[in-house]
C-alpha cells in the first residue's frame, strides 16, 4: 500500500513540476487543426511536433473512397527569431470499393521540407505575414507514392487579431504536385474564438482551385485545448461545398514543443 502512494505521490510531484516549468514559457502557437497555416514561427532554438491521425471518405458513382492518415507529422525548428526549419512525415492507406470489390495501398507520401519567414508582426490594420515554402522530395517515398518531379508549395500566410478573443487567418498560394506542370492555387479564410480559457473554437472555408479542371471548396470546424503551454490537442471535421471535394473528414491530433 505504501508502494502505491509513493507512485502516486511522485506522479503528482512530476505533474506540477511540469506544469510549473511550462507555465513560464509563452503558449504554443501551431499550424492545426484547421487548414490555415499561421504567419508565426516557432521560438529560437525551440522544437515543436505537430501530429494527427484523419479518415477522409468519398462517395461517387457507385465507388466509395476512403483516405487514413495515420499519422501526419510535422517537424518545426526555430532556426531564427523569425525563420524556422519544416519537415512533413505522412503515413497512409487508401482503399476503394467499388462492385464489390476493394482495392487498397499503403505507404508514406513523398517527405516534404520547408521554412517558414514569419516577415512581419501585425500592426494596426496590417495583419502578421509569414511566408512558407514546402519542397516534396519524390524518391524519398513508398514506391507507390512516388511522383515523377519535385513537388513545390508557395503559401502567404496572414493574420489579424479583430478582438481580444475573435482573430482570423488567411492563406493564399499555389502549389505543383510533381506530377503535372500544371499548378494548383488555394486558399483558407479561418475564423477562431476563446470559447473558455485554453479552449479555442474555429469555423473555415477553404479550397483548391486547379488550372484545368474544377475547383473544390471545403467547410471544417474544430477545437483546440491548450492543456499545458507547451501542449495542446485539438479535434476537428470537415463537410464539402462542391461535389467534387470529399463528402467528409474528421481529424485529431495533438502539439508539443520542447523548451529551449
Amino acid at each position: 500500500m505504501k508502494k502505491i502512494h509513493y507512485i502516486i505521490f511522485t506522479f503528482a510531484s512530476l505533474l506540477m513540476l511540469t506544469n510549473f516549468a511550462f507555465s513560464q514559457v509563452e503558449p504554443i502557437s501551431t499550424d492545426r487543426p484547421d487548414q490555415a497555416e499561421s504567419p508565426y514561427v516557432v521560438p529560437l532554438n525551440s522544437f515543436q511536433l505537430e501530429a494527427g491521425v484523419v479518415f477522409e471518405k468519398t462517395v461517387r458513382d457507385g465507388s466509395t473512397i476512403k483516405n487514413f492518415s495515420y499519422p501526419s507529422v510535422l517537424f518545426r525548428y526555430g532556426l531564427l527569431n523569425n525563420f524556422e526549419l519544416r519537415m512533413e512525415v505522412e503515413n497512409v492507406n487508401e482503399t476503394t470499393e467499388e462492385n464489390g470489390q476493394s482495392l487498397s495501398r499503403t505507404g508514406f507520401n513523398p517527405l516534404t521540407l520547408g521554412f517558414k519567414i514569419n516577415a512581419a508582426e501585425e500592426k494596426g490594420l496590417r495583419p502578421a505575414i509569414g511566408f512558407i515554402v514546402n519542397l516534396s522530395l519524390p524518391n524519398l517515398a513508398s514506391t507507390e507514392f512516388k511522383n515523377d518531379f519535385v513537388g513545390t508549395s508557395i503559401n502567404l500566410a496572414l493574420a489579424n487579431s479583430i478582438t481580444d478573443k475573435f482573430s482570423a487567418g488567411y492563406n493564399l498560394g499555389a502549389s505543383w504536385d510533381g506530377n503535372t506542370p500544371e499548378p494548383t492555387f488555394f486558399y483558407s479564410l479561418s475564423l477562431s474564438y476563446e470559447i473558455a480559457e485554453r479552449v479555442t473554437g474555429f469555423t473555415e472555408v477553404y479550397g483548391f482551385m486547379p488550372e484545368k479542371t474544377r475547383a473544390d471548396h471545403r467547410f471544417d470546424f474544430g477545437l483546440s485545448i491548450l492543456a499545458l503551454n507547451n501542449l495542446a490537442f485539438d479535434a476537428s471535421a470537415g463537410l464539402r461545398l462542391t461535389d467534387n471535394a470529399p463528402d467528409f473528414f474528421i481529424n485529431g491530433g495533438f502539439s508539443f514543443r520542447l523548451p529551449k
